[in-house]
């Protein structure tokens, strides 16, 4: 009776275990064709569009999934080998060895290399060195490693003519994300954080906790690598995982959950704002040519203080990002000339010399904003090597 009794409580686990996998198949689907997520036609930015609608001449779908070996980034890789043919995929898995912990980091790569080769996909792999770079171009070693890895990401979607990169990021990554740009000071457009379509990059798990995906390799015997370096309480994100979010979750449980809600509200607010924008940033700038024949791109103080100041605000960030995106180095992925490195108070000190007729003012990474004559510039000297 107690083996009868023993089996059929095992067959009820299986089942509950089955049925609790199912759910989750089920989620990421509804959450795939809720969010278009595999529309070729709605990726973020119309330049890409007409890319893809040209060369484009099948139905199907070509994604670089980039896979570290993780559970998140395994769970992502076998949600999508299981929606293949629902979604009519073709799948490529791509890992970055970053050259960071030894045989643990080259153990990453052949297991990566294994997980594609037993379920018949193609894959890339390849390897970095993550600390010359960094020291090359003064970054920290989290940047660098998520520069170089990018980067990586990119050319192998480019020379293999896929259409977008899958990536793992999930809702306890989007918090932390949120929390981050927080504390370093950030409007609501820094608030909406992570969108799961940018650009070329898809992120399907945006609402999914890291908790789900950890149970669901559990389930699905996937066995993911462990990065002990996520355990270290260096990076700036790694203390965020590991004592703020602890703490904040005292005062209230559902803080991710929360924190992801402000995100998605922030992001339809910024959104807007940024599609008016759009709108008014070709009559507020313009390019003058200076005495050396060089052009200048300048923005019109006029035009920009007729506008309510939430729009000022999106007319200054539009114009930082021309100006960066002019002076970044065309052979390095250098973030040092990085609009992420400008947060709500440097764009605030632009809007006052507009809106206070001051001189100018010191930015990042050796900008520099100067007023004359009712155009505001940004310059800084670069020289490439």
């Amino acid at each position: 009776m107690g083996e009868v009794l023993a089996v059929q409580t095992n067959y009820s686990l299986h089942f509950l275990q089955q049925g609790v996998l199912f759910i989750l198949l089920m989620r990421f689907i509804d959450n795939c064709i809720k969010n278009k997520i595999f529309d070729i036609n709605n990726f973020d930015g119309s330049e890409i569009n007409q890319t893809i609608d040209s060369n484009h001449q099948s139905s199907t779908i070509k994604i670089i999934v980039a896979v570290s070996g993780g559970a998140d980034s395994l769970a992502l890789a076998d949600l999508l080998c299981r929606c293949k043919q629902r979604f009519n995929l073709k799948l490529c898995i791509a890992h970055f060895e970053h050259g960071l912990r030894g045989d643990d980091s080259l153990a990453d790569a052949e297991f990566v290399k294994n997980f594609a080769i037993d379920r018949g996909l193609d894959y890339v792999v390849k390897s970095g060195d993550v600390n010359n770079f960094a020291q090359l171009n003064k970054l920290s070693i989290e940047t660098a490693a998520r520069d170089l890895r990018h980067k990586f990401l990119e050319e192998t979607r480019q020379q293999f003519n896929f259409d977008t990169i899958a990536l793992a990021h999930h809702a306890d990554d989007q918090a932390e994300t949120i929390l981050m740009r927080i504390l370093r000071g950030t409007g609501s457009v820094g608030l909406s954080a992570m969108k799961m379509k940018y650009k070329r990059l898809l992120r399907p798990l945006l609402n999914f906790k890291k908790s789900e995906l950890e149970h669901y390799c559990l389930q699905r015997n996937l066995k993911p690598r462990i990065d002990s370096t996520n355990f270290e309480s260096d990076a700036t994100r790694n203390k965020i995982r590991l004592n703020l979010l602890p703490e904040l979750k005292k005062y209230n449980p559902s803080i991710v959950d929360t924190l992801c809600r402000l995100g998605e509200s922030s992001a339809e607010e910024s959104d807007f704002i940024h599609s008016e924008a759009l709108k008014i940033f070709p009559s507020a700038v313009k390019v003058i040519k200076k005495s050396d024949n060089v052009s200048v791109m300048v923005l019109s103080q006029k035009v920009v203080k007729a506008q309510h100041i939430a729009m000022q605000r999106a007319l200054i960030k539009l114009f930082v990002e021309c100006i960066v995106m002019s002076v970044r180095s065309p052979n390095l992925v250098d973030s040092s000339m990085s609009v992420k490195d400008f947060g709500f108070i440097h764009f605030e000190s632009i809007r006052r010399v507009l809106t206070d007729n001051l001189k100018g003012v010191e930015l990042p990474n050796k900008f520099r904003a100067d007023l004359k004559r009712g155009f505001l510039s940004i310059s800084k000297n670069f020289n490439v090597n």
